[in-house]
């Protein structure tokens, strides 16, 4: 890609031009500005960019460390096709995301958003025990960033210390969703009130449509088909 738009800075192949030799797929001759992208934080520069071996193991094992920090897993059903030709990744129904209650229970050892109730060196051994090629060190720094700037994270943790508050009644999390967002952009949330809304009591429960209901303990992760 060795072309770029002369107003946003987009880059493009050269073949790219409409008829009138412009690149207009971008931002339509700076019709459409769109704000620049926060910085990334200090500790993601670093290990994507540095040589020392916390950045090297942090790339080498990056898709350990995403599945291990996530709030949320994949699920699909997995058809491949029938026959020797090249590999196909095919999905036989409906993709949707698995999410976990707030407690683990008896049949299930915690994951995803349940590590962020406990303290940090905590969820960092208890991600290892999955995850042993991992450099200890790394996921305690990633732990601690996130738990600085995640509103997911927060919720849990806000969630858990209300739970404690009041022993005797439900509390339930809920992640909002907002049916008017245009969904195929990322809309940037950075405080726990923005995302998700606590209930204490069995009062106050928002439409089930709104948003992903997290509860206290289940058997099971939830199946969500929209996940906000």
């Amino acid at each position: 890609m060795s072309e770029q738009c002369g107003f946003c800075g987009a880059v493009y192949w050269k073949k790219e031009k409409n008829t009138a030799h412009k690149y207009t797929k971008c931002c339509h001759d700076g019709k459409v500005q769109l704000p620049a992208f926060p910085d990334a934080p200090e500790l993601l520069k670093a290990l994507l960019t540095e040589n020392s071996p916390d950045a090297k193991n942090y790339r080498q094992r990056i898709r350990e460390y995403n599945s291990a920090l996530a709030f949320a897993s994949m699920g699909a059903q997995i058809k491949p096709p029938r026959g020797t030709g090249p590999h196909c990744y095919r999905l036989h129904g409906q993709l949707h995301h698995r999410v976990s209650p707030l407690y683990a229970s008896d049949q299930h050892k915690e994951s995803y958003g349940q590590f962020y109730i406990f303290d940090s060196s905590e969820a960092t051994k208890k991600r290892l025990l999955n995850n042993q090629n991992c450099s200890q060190h790394v996921f305690e720094k990633l732990d601690f960033t996130l738990r600085e700037i995640n509103p997911f994270a927060q919720s849990y943790l806000q969630m858990h210390r209300l739970v404690q508050e009041h022993l005797t009644t439900s509390v339930k999390m809920v992640f909002l969703g907002d049916k008017n967002l245009n969904m195929r952009r990322y809309n940037a949330l950075t405080l726990c009130t923005e995302v998700a809304a606590i209930f204490v009591g069995d009062n106050g429960e928002p439409p089930a449509n709104r948003g992903i209901c997290v509860y206290q303990v289940e058997d099971t992760c939830q199946n969500i088909l929209n996940i906000l």
